[in-house]
This record gives structure tokens, sequence and C-alpha cells, in this order.
């Protein structure tokens, strides 16, 4: 949750220089994505899927309540209106939307990529798999999220150079902590004993995320 607010909180405030920057979320985004895999390493893709809505049914009801105290009134003193609404305002609630759902969608795919590939590989091979699952989910969320949050602030060939500089980090992020995530994922399952398989080998995420009958 705290990697989730900062990154809606401090996705306009841009990274880098005239021709060259990034949105400031984009230097704690990747975590997302690595965290999903821990926990669906570990926990399994249904626990991971309650987690990840459950993030953003949290960031939706913080970007809600600042919206409430905005409106409220405030006393002839207090001279900082614009600067909390320039932060928490609207802008927020736009980025709260567009990443809800560039993320439910990239965390979701993360989740069934690696899910899915734990059963292929019988469980073996985290870090690759985790790698491999980020990184394409990353450029997905790259590009949807950016599109949506950017499009009406910056000039639209500046949202492109922004989405693969963004992805480029997002990759490196990966491939730089895929062998730290594992070596947490060994010892977490060493120390508990929890190692969830609740994906059966056969499944597709339209049969999946359909439900059930009763």
């Amino acid at each position: 949750m705290s990697i989730m607010l900062f990154n809606a909180i401090m996705t306009n405030r841009y990274v880098g220089y005239d021709n060259l920057y990034v949105l400031g979320g984009t230097l704690t985004a990747p975590f997302i994505f690595i965290l999903d895999d821990i926990i669906a390493e570990i926990y399994g893709y249904k626990i991971t899927q309650t987690v990840i809505i459950a993030g953003y049914t949290a960031q939706t009801l913080f970007a809600l309540l600042a919206q409430v105290i905005l409106l409220s009134p405030s006393p002839g003193n207090f001279t900082a209106q614009t600067s909390y609404a320039t932060i928490l305002g609207l802008s927020l609630l736009r980025i709260n939307f567009s990443g809800f759902v560039a993320n439910i969608a990239a965390n979701l795919m993360n989740s069934y990529i690696i899910s899915r590939w734990k059963i292929l590989l019988k469980g073996k091979h985290f870090w690759l798999r985790s790698l491999v699952s980020s990184t394409i989910a990353e450029a997905f969320y790259s590009f949807l999220a950016i599109l949506m949050m950017e499009l009406k602030s910056i000039p639209f060939h500046d949202v492109l150079k922004v989405v693969l500089l963004s992805y480029a980090i997002k990759a490196g992020y990966s491939a730089f902590f895929a062998w730290p995530a594992n070596i947490i994922v060994n010892i977490i399952k060493r120390k508990t004993g929890i190692d969830i398989y609740d994906l059966k080998p056969d499944f597709t995420p339209e049969k999946f995320l359909t439900p059930k009958e009763s």
C-alpha cells in the first residue's frame, strides 16, 4: 500500500530533464510486480488476486476521502488549498482510475503467467518465471497507464518517449531483483511450509475469472 500510494501521489512529479524524464512513480512501480510475483509464487493466484483488488480498493478510498476534505470549508487564514488541490485533487482521481484499469489488468496478467508456468515447470526456476512475467506485464502496464494518465498533460510524442524510458527502467528493475526475490521466496517457503498450486494445468484466464455457478 505504501508503494501504491506513493506511485499515485508522485506520478505527476516528473523526474529528469526537459527532453528526458519519467513519472515519479516509475521509480517504485516495479516493486509492485516483484511483490506480486512473490505472493503468487507462495500463496497462489487466488490470494494474489484478492491482494491486488483490496489494494486498489484502499487506494480508491484514499483518493475519495481526499476529495471530501478538499471540498470542505476552510478558515480564511488557510492559504494552501491550491497546493493540496493540485496534488490530491481531480488529477489524483484520474491517476487512480487509470492506474486501476492498467494495474488490475497487468497484475492479473503477471500473476496468471507466473502461476501457469509454476505448474508447467513444477515450481522450478522462479527467478526466470518472475523476470519473464514481469517484463511482459510491465510493457502492457507502461503503455496503457502512462497513456491514460498523461495524454492530456504532455504531447503524444513525449508520452511515447516516457513510455519507452519507463519500461526500460522497469525491465532493469525486474532483471536486477529477480534473484533476490528468488532468495526471499525460498526462505519464506522453508519457514512457513506454504507453496500453493491453486490452478489446474488446463486453466485459461476466461475460465478462471468467470464465477462458478452455485
